[in-house]
C-alpha cells in the first residue's frame, strides 16, 4: 500500500475507535465523540472507556479487543504512561492507523517521554502500522464532516489541504475557514509533512496545499517530495522557527530540527513553493489561489478614487515584486474621453475627476476603468482601490467582477476596500467566488505577487 493510500485511513476513515473517550460533555469537555456527532459524521464510531457502558447514547467498549470490527483509525487520548500498552493492543487487533493525541513524548524535556516514544516505535516497527503524532490534533475532512480534534474544528468545503505542526490552525483565523482537509503532524514520529504532501498530491478535492512547518527530520526526502508536488499544485508555506531563539522553541514544541532560515528560504523558493511572511500573508495567499486565475505576467493596472491612494498602491505593488503596467494608447484614449481635458490619464487611473468634474456617474467610471484595464494587452491583473461609501456598493461591483471573470478569465481582479461599510462590501464581492477583498494595499499587492510567482514557476516547468 502506497503512502497516499495509507493516509486515506487518517483522512477518510469509515470507522473510528476513540480510545480514552471522555464521559464529560458540554463546553470545556474536549470530547471528540461529542464533536463528531455535532459535525454529522456518518461513519461508525466506537468509544473505548472501561468506566462507561455508553456515552452520549453510543455503546462504549471497555478495551480494544472488544470492538466488533477492525477499525480504519484509532484515536488515542490517554495519559502518556498508558499509551504504549494501547498501541500494542491496536497492533495485535490489526489496526494499522493510529492518531496519538497525548503530549509528553519526543517533545518532553524528561527522559521518560523519550523512553516511551522509543517503546512505541519498537511496537509498530515492521508491522505495517502508521502513527500520527504524538502531540497532535490529528486530521480533519470537511467533505465528510470529520475531525479527530478534541477542539471544535472550523471547517468549510474549500479545496484546501492543510499540513501543520500546531493544532491552532484547526480552530481557524477570523473569517478564514482553512480546513477543507487538514493534518496536524505534531511530533511527526512517523507520519510527517512529506507523507501528507503525497496524500494531497493525489487528492482530487485539494487544489491548494497550505503548509505550516517548524522543522523536519528528513530534509532531503521532504524537499524531494515538495519539489514534485509543487509542479502539480500551488503550495503556500509558512515556515516558522526563523530566529535562533525560535528554533530552540521548535525543539521543545515538537522535537523537530528547525535548521537555518536562509537554507530553508532558498530550498523552498527553488522548489516552487510560495513562502509567506506571517499568518495574514499565509491566509491571503491560500484564498487567492482558491479563487484567482494564474497570471501571464506581473504587470498591474490600478484604478482608484484618489490619486494619493493610487501612489500608495504603486509602492505596494513594487514592494511585492509587481510592475506598473504601461497602458496602451487605445486604453488612454478611451478613458480620456470620460475625463476632464486637463487630466493626464495614466496608471494608476484616477476616476474621481470623471465623476466630480465631468459629471459621469461613479458606477460608469468604475466599470469603464476596469473594463478598459482588463482589455489592455499590456495589463495582467487589476487592483481596484475603492471606498465602501455605501453598504450596497457590492451590488454594482458584483456584475462587473463576474463579467470580468467571463471575458478575461486569465486576469485576476482584486480590491483594496476602505471606508465605513468595508465588511458588507467585502462579503458581497467575495460571494462571487471570483475575487478577493483586502484591508490594506500591501495585502492586496502581495497576494497578487504570490499568484504571479507561482504562475511563472508553472509556465517554466
Amino acid at each position: 500500500m502506497g503512502t497516499a493510500e495509507q493516509l486515506k485511513q487518517f483522512m477518510e476513515p469509515q470507522s473510528i475507535a476513540i480510545i480514552g473517550a471522555s464521559r464529560s460533555t458540554g463546553e470545556g469537555s474536549y470530547n471528540v465523540l461529542e464533536n463528531l456527532l455535532g459535525y454529522g459524521y456518518q461513519g461508525k464510531v466506537y468509544p473505548v472507556n472501561p468506566n462507561a457502558n455508553e456515552i452520549l447514547g453510543v455503546k462504549t467498549y471497555s478495551k480494544v479487543g472488544e470492538l466488533p470490527e477492525r477499525v480504519d483509525l484509532a484515536i488515542v487520548s490517554l495519559p502518556r504512561s498508558l499509551v504504549p500498552g494501547v498501541v500494542k493492543e491496536c497492533v495485535d487487533e490489526g489496526i494499522s492507523a493510529m492518531t496519538i493525541v497525548t503530549q509528553g513524548f519526543g517533545d518532553a524535556d524528561d527522559d521518560e517521554g523519550k523512553r516511551l516514544q522509543e517503546e512505541i516505535d519498537r511496537l509498530v516497527e515492521g508491522r505495517g502500522v502508521r502513527v500520527l503524532g504524538p502531540n497532535t490534533f490529528g486530521t480533519a475532512n470537511a467533505h465528510m464532516n470529520f475531525s479527530s480534534s478534541f477542539i471544535k474544528t472550523k471547517m468549510a468545503e474549500l479545496p484546501v489541504g492543510l499540513i501543520c505542526q500546531t493544532g491552532a490552525f484547526f480552530v481557524g483565523f477570523g473569517d478564514l475557514k482553512l480546513l477543507g482537509k487538514g493534518v496536524d503532524v505534531g511530533d511527526a514520529c512517523d507520519v510527517d509533512a512529506a507523507d501528507a504532501l503525497e496524500y494531497f498530491e493525489q487528492d482530487e478535492e485539494t487544489k491548494v496545499i497550505a503548509l505550516h512547518v517548524e522543522g523536519v527530520r528528513d530534509g532531503r526526502r521532504f524537499l524531494r517530495v515538495v519539489s514534485r508536488v509543487a509542479k502539480k499544485k500551488p503550495i503556500v508555506a509558512l515556515k516558522t522557527g526563523r530566529s535562533k531563539s525560535a528554533a530552540r522553541a521548535v525543539q521543545s514544541h515538537t522535537g523537530a530540527l528547525a535548521g537555518r532560515d536562509e537554507v530553508w528560504d532558498t530550498a523552498l523558493r527553488s522548489s516552487g513553493v510560495i513562502r509567506t511572511t506571517d499568518i495574514e500573508d499565509f491566509c491571503d495567499a491560500i484564498m487567492a489561489f482558491c479563487v484567482l486565475p494564474r497570471m501571464r505576467g506581473r504587470r498591474v493596472g490600478i484604478t482608484t478614487y484618489t490619486g494619493g491612494f493610487g501612489i500608495m498602491g504603486v509602492d505596494a505593488c513594487e514592494r511585492c515584486g509587481l510592475e506598473l503596467a504601461e497602458l496602451s494608447p487605445a486604453t488612454v484614449g478611451g478613458l480620456s474621453a470620460l475625463s476632464p481635458p486637463w487630466l493626464a490619464v495614466g496608471n494608476p487611473l484616477d476616476i474621481w475627476p470623471g465623476n466630480m468634474i465631468s459629471g459621469h456617474p461613479l458606477s460608469q467610471m468604475e466599470e469603464a476603468a476596469v473594463r478598459s484595464l482588463l482589455a489592455d494587452p499590456k495589463v495582467d491583473a487589476v487592483l481596484c482601490i475603492f471606498a465602501a461609501y455605501k453598504p450596497a456598493l457590492h451590488f454594482e461591483l458584483r456584475r462587473m467582477v463576474e463579467e470580468a471573470a467571463e471575458s478575461h478569465p486569465e486576469k485576476p481582479v482584486v480590491f483594496y476596500i476602505y471606508g465605513p461599510f468595508y465588511e458588507e462590501v467585502k462579503k458581497g464581492l467575495e460571494a462571487t467566488g471570483r475575487t478577493r477583498v483586502f484591508s490594506s494595499f500591501d495585502r492586496a499587492a502581495c497576494a497578487l505577487g504570490h499568484v504571479a510567482s507561482y504562475s511563472e514557476f508553472a509556465l517554466k516547468r
